[in-house]
């Protein structure tokens, strides 16, 4: 199958086989005001592999209706909104095609091939621009007709109306710093006072939103994922703290880790979803080319 990660920034695509072994893989950046990239892209790693993919799974970075197969919002991609569907892209590739959440599609991996695995109850949640969530529970994704978990729109200031995105993300952090991730991790490390800071502000912001989704979910892990993850101990450390002190009036103390899956582990979620469709255990509806069958529920069977 072809498995399809969009960023605000970059976009890939790769080809698994029916082993979930990965073959050809496409990046590009993604541009501003053109869906139809995404279809080039992946046209591309299709010629380059003998093999035909059974389907097209893209992770989007927003909230999505799992029933008519298209984003609600793409809030780094305005230019998009309004212009992809599952329907378009199978019409435009030629297989069918299912249009999902990227942190869903993140916790998914992470849960079969990263530091979720081993669990039956994990909260993934991934720090990067923004802040996003995905639910497992039971060893399955957690969603309803629409994508779950919006944790990066959660308010955490409710006289400011600000949300966890704009405090404790690495927008806020770049903002807080003047620098990218990378230097602002360098900084922090270094003891530079100004960095420290920053990670104190947006790990504290973390904790709170972290805590709240913990009290709703009950998991016994957390993975946190994303570019900004990758401060380690700096990030981890008052959250751990923070749920600690906070979990133990409930007896919540679940296990906080760092990612493991790599940055193909949306791609891998892709493959571990369509997987869970043909196998009949996942029910999101998907398109086939030409509209023949319409959004086919929870079977790889043209309907």
């Amino acid at each position: 199958m072809l498995a399809g990660d969009l960023g605000g920034t970059s976009m890939r695509v790769a080809v698994f086989d029916a082993h979930g072994a990965g073959g050809e893989h496409r990046r590009a950046r993604t541009p501003p005001g053109d869906p139809d990239a995404i279809i080039h892209l992946a046209r591309a790693a299709l010629a380059a592999t003998s093999s035909s993919p059974s389907a097209f799974v893209l992770g989007v970075p927003g909230p999505v209706s799992y029933v008519e197969g298209r984003p609600f919002r793409l809030p780094n991609l305005p230019g998009w909104e309004g212009r992809l569907t599952a329907q378009s892209l199978a019409d435009a590739i030629g297989v069918p095609v299912l249009i999902a959440n990227d942190a869903d599609l993140g916790a998914l991996g992470e849960h079969r091939a990263g530091a979720g695995r081993g669990t039956a109850d994990m909260l993934y949640v991934t720090v990067s621009t923004g802040v996003g969530a995905g639910v497992i529970l039971n060893g399955r994704l957690l969603h309803g007709r629409r994508s779950l978990a919006e944790l990066g729109w959660t308010t955490v200031d409710r006289h400011a109306g600000t949300t966890v995105e704009e405090n404790g993300s690495g927008t806020a952090l770049a903002r807080l710093t003047g620098l990218d991730g990378a230097a602002a991790v360098e900084r922090a490390r270094a003891g530079d006072p100004r960095a420290l800071a920053a990670f104190a502000d947006v790990a504290g912001v973390l904790a709170v939103a972290v805590m709240n989704a913990i009290l709703c979910f009950m998991p016994e892990r957390v993975v946190i994922g994303g570019g900004v993850a990758g401060a380690g101990e700096l990030l981890l450390g008052p959250i751990r703290e923070h749920v600690a002190r906070t979990g133990v009036r409930m007896a919540i103390t679940p296990d906080i880790v760092v990612a493991a899956g790599g940055d193909d582990v949306g791609l891998r979620g892709a493959f571990a979803l369509w997987q869970d469709v043909e196998r009949g255990t996942e029910t999101l509806a998907y398109a086939w080319p030409g509209g023949r069958g319409e959004m086919a529920p929870g079977s790889a069977e043209r309907r």
